[in-house]
């Protein structure tokens, strides 16, 4: 019984893929997913798949394979602490958001952040410098980088283009029998730009909208839709969606593949509007002018569809997970004139401009100036520009620059006149101003101007930050006498312009401490640099714009 067990999972793997390789899990216990490749995140697809680790750190993670370690990653933000390992047949698998390393990789690791001074840094190695084998443990699982809770953050690329592919189709076996589960549809009109959004309800376990759909004679279809497996009801991401009229597929879109290079392309896949409106991601079952996707497999019309008068049409939605469990959705369309919501009227003191996606557009007011380059947006807009009155702590009158409902793939310039006492130059930035809070944009001098880099529209205005950072110990004071302690612990933080970079010593030595953004805390674990007696600990910390704080603590060990 247990050979004829073994022997249909050598079965279901080659089915689930031609390339298959016989990888074993990174993981010594059963895999429950809590994100799924290709997902709708904050401006990217999801590179890969997010692994359960049992709601702790420090689980073991191993290598799915013979391989050598091609790349070794620490960094405070992103993948936090990540392994790349290269195998022998294409492919390349990522393991990230890690507590720590083995021993041998970690050596080599922190020998090039000793010699580099750095926490954050990159590591690549030659090919079989350092050789794994399946089943090695590689690493311990952790929440390192911006990570939202333990979990292992798993990738498999494939080696030459480095473009992530759907590790579910690779034999990882994952318990799903749950469809995805449909919630709304949006129905866009594409000469007026209003849109109107339909419940999707579930009965008998069938999915319905209102019968028959009235709308204007040029729209596009968008759809909110998650997965779920067995015993892990995260929301996930979906792996397919079709869109037929009248029984004619128009639309198929499919997550087999990634980009890196076209990633954040995912802002013009989505309804980004309701995204900031309602936190809601709806995939467009049609495609915008700037969108060169590749994971659009068929697309009739750009998903465009015109809509006759007196002709009801048939529209079937079909979506599927990686497991191929799939939901259906069917409604009919009709055609009647000005069913769609009303848009609220701009302001009336608002400038307006056509920005056109093709080409570089340029605004100029008296106080504010903004350019985006070609192909920085994603669709002809019509650029609003308003200029109000400053607040209390602002150095410069507040510049409405659009609205942040409309998405920028590349940081547009946005330069602002400032009268700033010459004592205050060099402390003060462009803030991004929402709900009372000012987000650092940075900013340099061009004549009475301040300019900078935009990544986002929205509310503009110069700020000052003159506060320093602040340094609190957590396990050390000066004076303190350390006995079974191996660790310095340390809270900083800056509440204004934020933390740019700080440097820790030990008897005059530089330390690797490391960083996690997410609480603030710095962290060095006791090596050869700490002596028994005295020892003097060091650490400075500055923020964006120059404020700096010193710190020194004498203890004996």
């Amino acid at each position: 019984m247990k050979k004829i067990l073994f022997l249909s999972v050598i079965i279901f793997s080659i089915t689930q893929s031609a390339k298959s390789q016989d990888y074993i899990n990174p993981l010594d216990f059963r895999l429950q997913l809590s994100g799924t490749f290709g997902e709708l995140r904050s401006n990217h697809f999801h590179a890969g798949i997010d692994l359960k680790t049992k709601g702790v750190e420090g689980q073991k993670v191993y290598s799915i394979a013979d391989g050598y370690v091609s790349r070794i990653k620490s960094s405070s933000y992103g993948y936090g602490k990540a392994v790349y390992i290269t195998h022998y047949d294409g492919k390349t698998s990522v393991y990230a958001h890690l507590q720590e390393f083995s021993v041998k990789i970690d050596t080599i690791i922190k020998k090039q952040q000793y010699k580099r001074e750095k926490f954050d840094i990159n590591v690549f190695l030659k090919k079989d410098s350092l050789k794994v084998k399946q089943g090695e443990v590689i690493a311990l699982s952790g929440n390192s980088g911006s990570s939202g809770g333990a979990h292992l953050h798993f990738e498999i690329r494939d080696t030459e283009t480095e473009h992530p592919l759907n590790p579910l189709n690779y034999g990882f076996k994952v318990i799903d029998k749950i469809s995805p589960l449909l919630k709304q549809i949006k129905i866009f009109d594409l000469i007026d730009g209003k849109s109107e959004i339909y419940d999707i309800k579930k009965l008998n376990n069938k999915y319905t909208v209102k019968d028959t759909i009235s709308t204007n004679n040029k729209i596009g279809i968008g759809i909110y839709t998650y997965d779920q497996s067995n015993d892990a009801y995260n929301k996930n991401g979906v792996n397919k969606i079709r869109l037929y009229i009248d029984s004619t597929l128009i639309y198929n879109f499919e997550l087999d593949r990634l980009d890196f290079s076209k990633n954040k392309y995912i802002n013009s896949h989505i309804d980004y509007e309701e995204k900031v409106n309602s936190k809601r991601k709806f995939h467009r079952c049609y495609r915008l002018p700037n969108n060169p996707l590749k994971n659009y497999k068929t697309l009739v019309n750009n998903g465009h569809i015109n809509i006759d008068e007196d002709k009801i049409y048939d529209v079937l939605l079909v979506v599927s997970d990686s497991y191929n469990n799939v939901s259906n959705l069917n409604f009919k369309l009709k055609y009647a004139d000005n069913k769609f919501v009303i848009k609220t009227d701009s302001l009336t003191n608002e400038k307006s401009q056509t920005f056109y996606w093709y080409k570089k557009n340029e605004f100029s007011d008296k106080n504010c100036r903004i350019s985006i380059n070609k192909n920085y947006l994603y669709e002809t807009i019509d650029f609003k520009y308003l200029e109000k009155d400053s607040i209390s702590a602002t150095f410069s009158n507040i510049h409405q620059c659009h609205y942040d409902i409309i998405p920028l793939h590349k940081p547009a310039k946005i330069s602002i006149r400032a009268n700033v006492p010459s004592y205050l130059k060099d402390k003060v930035y462009i803030a991004k101003l929402k709900n009372d809070k000012y987000y650092y944009f940075g900013g340099k001098w061009e004549n009475n101007f301040l300019t900078t880099k935009i990544g986002e529209f929205g509310d503009f205005a110069v700020v000052a930050d003159t506060i320093n950072p602040t340094i609190k110990g957590v396990n050390l004071y000066p004076g303190k006498t350390i006995k079974k302690q191996r660790t310095i612990k340390y809270i900083i933080d800056d509440k204004e312009s934020g933390i740019k970079k700080f440097t820790a010593s030990l008897n005059g030595k530089w330390i690797l401490m490391e960083y996690d953004h997410k609480r603030n805390l710095l962290n060095y674990n006791f090596n050869d640099l700490i002596v028994k007696g005295e020892n003097i600990f060091t650490l400075e910390v500055e923020d964006m714009v120059g404020n700096l704080r010193n710190y020194k603590a004498k203890f004996k060990y």
